[in-house]
C-alpha cells in the first residue's frame, strides 16, 4: 500500500485481485493495479465508500467497453472519485454523523464548508472554485444515493427524498448531425456558474527559461541531459506525463528506423491501456538517441534494465509521472518563473501551435471555418487527432480560439504543417549550436554537429513533403 500523503484518507492498494462473479460453479475474480482503499480520520476503513469503489470497478469508462481507469500514481478516475468522496467522510466524521443520518440542510452545510476553505498559500483566496465544488457536489450526491440503496432507503437522495435532488436534461450536439439527450444531478446547495479554468498554453519564452535554468542547476549530467529530453519530448510530441514516462528505448530506436519517424505512445487515459502513434522529427529523436547512448548507457551498465526511456540514476528504473511534474516544478523555481507552469501546459501549447499551423495552410479566416474543415475533411480531422490523442472531435474545442488569437501574430507562410515544424526546430537548433560555439565548442566540432543537423533536416524536410502529397 502506499499513502497519498500524510494527511490524507485514501491510500492505494497495489496488485489487487478481488472477487467479480461465479460462473459455471467457479469463482471469477478481476484484478487492478491499483484501487482506492479509503478509511476514517482515525484510520478505521470506511466501509461504505470502499464498497462504492468496488461498485464503481463495474461501471463503464468512455468507451462504454471499459472500466474507470485505476492507472498512475493516484488510483486513475477510480481515485479522483474517492479523493473528492473523502472530502465528505472526513467532514461527517468531525461532525459527528452517519451518512445514512444526513438530511438536505447537513448536506447543505457540508457544501457551504467545502467554500469557506482558504488557501493556504493566499489565505484571502478561497481554496476552491465553484466549478470544482460542483464536481465534489455531484460525486458525493452519486455515493449517498449508493448508500441510500445499502440501507434499504432508495428515497435518501432522490427528488423529494430526504436529500432533495433535482433532475437537469440537456442535449448534445455532434458534428455529425446526431442529438443526443442526457441528464444530470443537480442540489440546490451548488452553484451552476462559476469560471472554469482556462485552457493555458506554455509560452515559447517560457519554455526556453525552463531549458536554459537547466544548466544552471546542479545535478549530475544524467539527470541535466534527462531534463533537457524530457523538455524536448514534452514540446514537440503533445505527450501527457503518464505517456513520457512510458516511453521505452525501442519506441525510439524503432522511430528512428522508420522512413517516416512515428513514435508509439502509450496511454492510460482509458480504463484499458491503449496506444496511439505520432509523426514525430528526426532531429528530436536523434538527440534522444545521443541520451540514450551517452548518459543514459552509463546508469544501466551491467544491471538489470527496464527498458523505459527515462529512469531514476539512484533506483534504474522507469520514473513516474509526478518526477515529470516534479522535475518541471524544480526548473521553474531555478528560472525564476512566476506565472503558472505545468507539464501539461506543453500538450495545451503543442495543440494550439498545430491548429495555428493548419489555420495558416489551409488559409482559414474565423473559427466556424475551422470547425467545417474539422467536419469536411476526414484526412484533416484523422491527422487532428492523431496529434492529440483526443476521441471526439468536441474534446478539441477549446483550442481553435486559442489558436485563432495566435496566428494573429503568426508570420510563417508554407505549404505544409510539418514543413513548418520542422523548420522552426531546425532555426531553434542552429540558434542553440551557435550558442555552444560561443560558449567553447571547437570549430570541427562545430562543423560536425551541423552537417548532421542539415542531413536531419533535409531528411525531416523531405518526410514533410511526402506526407503532403499523400494527402
Amino acid at each position: 500500500m502506499t499513502k497519498n500523503g500524510q494527511h490524507q484518507l485514501l491510500t492505494l492498494v497495489e496488485n489487487a485481485t478481488l472477487f467479480s462473479h461465479m460462473a459455471l460453479g467457479k469463482i471469477e475474480t478481476k484484478t487492478f493495479g491499483s484501487i482506492p482503499f479509503v478509511t476514517w480520520p482515525n484510520d478505521a476503513p470506511c466501509m461504505p465508500v470502499n464498497q462504492y469503489m468496488l461498485s464503481l470497478t463495474e461501471r463503464p469508462g468512455r468507451n462504454g467497453n471499459r472500466s474507470l481507469s485505476t492507472r498512475g500514481s493516484k488510483g486513475g478516475t477510480l481515485g479522483e472519485y474517492a479523493s473528492k468522496i473523502s472530502q465528505l467522510v472526513r467532514h461527517c466524521y468531525y461532525s459527528n454523523i452517519d451518512f445514512i443520518h444526513l438530511t438536505d440542510s447537513k448536506f447543505t452545510e457540508f457544501i457551504d464548508s467545502l467554500r469557506d476553505e482558504r488557501s493556504s498559500i493566499y489565505p484571502t483566496s478561497k481554496k476552491k472554485t465553484e466549478p470544482t465544488i460542483l464536481e465534489i457536489g455531484r460525486v458525493c450526491l452519486g455515493f449517498l444515493e449508493f448508500v441510500g440503496r445499502l440501507y434499504g432507503n432508495p428515497d435518501f437522495v432522490a427528488v423529494g427524498g430526504t436529500i432533495k435532488i433535482t433532475m437537469h436534461a440537456f442535449t448534445i450536439k455532434h458534428r455529425s448531425g446526431r442529438i443526443v439527450k442526457k441528464e444530470f444531478v443537480h442540489h440546490h446547495s451548488l452553484s451552476l456558474g462559476g469560471r472554469r479554468r482556462s485552457v493555458f498554453p506554455i509560452s515559447d519564452e517560457n519554455i526556453k527559461r525552463l531549458t536554459d535554468a537547466v544548466d544552471r542547476d546542479q545535478k549530475s549530467r544524467f539527470v541535466n541531459s534527462r531534463r533537457k529530453i524530457m523538455l524536448l519530448l514534452l514540446e514537440h510530441t503533445g505527450a501527457r506525463r503518464g505517456e513520457i514516462s512510458r516511453i521505452l528505448v525501442k519506441d525510439i530506436l524503432n522511430a528512428l528506423d522508420m522512413d517516416e519517424p512515428m513514435l508509439r505512445l502509450e496511454t492510460w487515459k482509458q480504463g484499458a491501456t491503449s496506444e496511439r502513434i505520432i509523426p514525430v522529427h528526426k532531429m528530436i529523436l536523434s538527440d534522444v538517441k545521443k541520451f540514450i547512448e551517452i548518459h543514459r548507457r552509463k546508469i544501466v551498465k551491467g544491471r538489470t534494465d527496464d527498458g523505459f526511456l527515462f529512469i531514476s540514476e539512484t533506483y534504474r528504473i522507469g520514473i513516474s509521472p509526478d518526477t515529470i511534474t516534479s522535475e518541471v516544478s524544480s526548473l521553474k523555481i531555478l528560472a525564476g518563473i512566476k506565472e503558472k507552469i505545468s507539464s501539461h501546459m506543453f500538450r495545451h501549447a503543442f495543440i494550439t501551435n498545430k491548429f495555428a499551423m493548419l489555420i495558416k495552410q489551409h488559409e482559414l479566416e474565423n473559427p466556424d471555418q475551422f470547425r467545417q474543415s474539422l467536419l469536411s475533411s476526414k484526412t484533416f480531422i484523422a491527422e487532428v487527432m492523431m496529434w492529440t490523442g483526443h476521441k471526439s472531435e468536441e474534446a478539441i474545442e477549446r483550442y481553435i480560439h486559442l489558436a485563432f488569437k495566435k496566428v494573429a501574430n503568426y508570420a510563417v507562410t508554407v505549404t505544409s504543417v510539418h514543413l513548418t515544424s520542422a523548420m522552426l526546430l531546425f532555426d531553434d537548433k542552429q540558434r542553440d549550436l551557435l550558442n555552444r560555439l560561443r560558449a567553447g565548442l571547437s570549430i570541427d566540432e562545430y562543423e560536425v554537429e551541423l552537417l548532421e543537423l542539415q542531413r536531419l533536416r533535409d531528411e525531416d524536410f523531405e518526410i514533410a513533403r511526402k506526407r503532403v502529397s499523400a494527402n
